[in-house]
Order: structure tokens, then C-alpha cells, then sequence
């Protein structure tokens, strides 16, 4: 394709996919049987996504420097300054510690309380109600609900906007009634929050967090 190189992977799926990586590779999966005409038609229709998705990626690596060099750090949605000393926590001037290893002790002890408030506040609204909740330092994902519907959130979850943290909390409450991205869990989420899509695009946009600390 003009303007394009691209990965194809084919395997045993029944629609094509693009995904466009942090550092702007286009990897497109496709069913065994797609044709290289099949693929290009795709990706030509998708053509304007493609290239805002690479404009935000461009715009964002290095609006988002300081942070991936530990120089700054989101609270809530808001950067602000990185300082290393003796200890670990989050005050008025910013985020304070002693090594990359001590952020999630900063965040969790400096406004995990606030936030394990915010979800009993959410899930008393929702009438769902997890078994357990706590953090933990995922790499790949903002929340986690098992079998038993003990919930555990990624620290860096604090990092960002209260508004994406209420979705990502509903998004695992409703994980406590299906176990599963069905239909019928997008119906769930969509009953307690009717802009998830929008919300969700919003979360695509600080995935690189996911990857640091």
C-alpha cells in the first residue's frame, strides 16, 4: 500500500485487524484466506484512522518525554514534577521518590485510600460489590477481576483522570456479574455508564503508562 509499510500475520480469525504500535509499525492480522488486495482495500478504508492514530503517537512521545525519563509523573490526570530522596509519597509539589521502585508505594499509600473510598462509593451506587480489592503493578492491563470477583487495579490507575478511573472501576464491577467481554457486559456497562466507548478511547491514550514504573 502507498504510504505504508505494514506486518501481515495470518492465522485462524474471520476479519482483518490494524493495530498501530507506540512507535507507529501498522501490524494487521488477517484470516488465512485474505488476499494482499483484501488487506490493502482495508487498509485504505481506514486510511484517515491510521494517520491520526500516528499523529497522536508522534505528538504524544514527546509530549510524554519527561514522563518515560521519570522527570515527571500524572497525578490524576495533571503532570507534575518527579523528585528522588529518602522516601515515597505524593504531596502539594509532586510526586516524591526513592527510585522507579517506589512509585507504586507512593501512589498506593498517598491516594490509594481515596480511591478504594471512590469504589465503595461507586459500587454502593451500582449494587455490585466485589469479594477483595487491591493493587498490584500490572504491565499490560489498568484492572483485573478473577473467578472469585476479587478485583485488583493497577496502581498506575491513580495517574490518571477520576473520570477513567470510575470507568475502569464499573468496567471490573460489571466483571463480577460476567466473566467475559459478551454482549451482554458491554449492555452492563453501558446501563452505568453511556459514554464507555468515548471513555475507553480516552484510556488508549496514556497506555504507554502501562509499560513504565
Amino acid at each position: 500500500m502507498d504510504g505504508y509499510e505494514y506486518t501481515l500475520i495470518k492465522s485462524n480469525r474471520k476479519t482483518i485487524a490494524i493495530k498501530i504500535t507506540e512507535e507507529n509499525c501498522v501490524v494487521v492480522r488477517a484470516p488465512l484466506r485474505a488476499t494482499v488486495k483484501d488487506v490493502e482495500r482495508v487498509l485504505c478504508e481506514k486510511r484517515s484512522w491510521i494517520e491520526r492514530v500516528m499523529a497522536f503517537n508522534r505528538a504524544n512521545c514527546l509530549s510524554s518525554q519527561d514522563i518515560k525519563e521519570y522527570r515527571e509523573a500524572y497525578v490524576g490526570g495533571a503532570i507534575v514534577p518527579v523528585y528522588m530522596g529518602t522516601r515515597n509519597y505524593i504531596d502539594g509539589k509532586g510526586v516524591h521518590v526513592t527510585g522507579v521502585r517506589g512509585f507504586r508505594t507512593a501512589y498506593v499509600s498517598s491516594l490509594g485510600g481515596q480511591f478504594l473510598e471512590r469504589f465503595k462509593t461507586i459500587e454502593s451506587a451500582c449494587g455490585l460489590k466485589a469479594s477483595a480489592v487491591s493493587f498490584r503493578a500490572y504491565r499490560s492491563m489498568w484492572g483485573c477481576c478473577d473467578s472469585n470477583c476479587n478485583v485488583t487495579f493497577n496502581f498506575k490507575l491513580l495517574m490518571l483522570p477520576q473520570t477513567l478511573q470510575d470507568y475502569v472501576i464499573v468496567h471490573e464491577l460489571c466483571h463480577t456479574v460476567f466473566h467475559d467481554h459478551s454482549g451482554s457486559f458491554w449492555a452492563l456497562v453501558s446501563h452505568y455508564i453511556p459514554d464507555w466507548k468515548l471513555l475507553r478511547r480516552q484510556l488508549r491514550n496514556y497506555a504507554f503508562l502501562v509499560k513504565l514504573y
